[in-house]
């Protein structure tokens, strides 16, 4: 329930709008309006640590976010669908056979024409290691279907994890 509320609040982040002056009191104004508007519910508000998101925002991460969303090359909560051999599931399904994995990526942005791929992570864990080990493969997933659809390549896949306050790289 956390993640899902950590989930909504970036989801609806304005990243665009978002300058070096964010701070925990204009970050719950924010949300206070997301609230009011129903967008927000009274349970997400709650579960968010507000520090923590303005920590994230003046992340390196974070500023390249609102770097990439001011030139409109920011994409959040992207839904795919990714057709893939049966066998590399597992060598008891025959190769002929595809197997559809489907998901949405928490976000992605454009550099230099290339893809930053990344995803938020709430799990209390003591080092990025372990989500690293957790979720490479469903960040693999999340690149091969990137590369597939988009066309581009992807230089980095990231996690960032709001119980370490830190950007992990993949």
């Amino acid at each position: 329930t956390r993640g899902s509320a950590y989930h909504r609040v970036m989801e609806l982040m304005p990243f665009d709008k978002i300058t070096d002056e964010i701070n925990i009191l204009k970050l719950d104004e924010l949300m206070e309006e997301y609230l009011a508007t129903g967008e927000l519910l009274k349970e997400e508000y709650t579960l968010v640590d507000k520090e923590k998101i303005c920590i994230f925002l003046h992340s390196d991460l974070g500023k390249r976010m609102i770097e990439a969303a001011k030139g409109e090359k920011l994409y959040l909560e992207q839904p795919f669908v990714l057709g893939i051999s049966a066998d590399r599931l597992s060598q008891e399904f025959p190769k002929e056979e595809t197997i559809l994995i489907q998901g949405i990526i928490d976000g992605y942005f454009i550099e230099d024409n290339q893809i930053i791929l990344m995803d938020y992570k709430t799990d209390r864990v003591r080092l990025g290691k372990e989500l690293v080990n957790k979720y490479r493969i469903q960040l693999d997933y999340y690149k091969e279907a990137l590369e597939r659809i988009a066309g581009l390549r992807v230089k980095e896949m990231l996690i960032y994890s709001f119980h370490l306050d830190s950007t992990i790289t993949v």
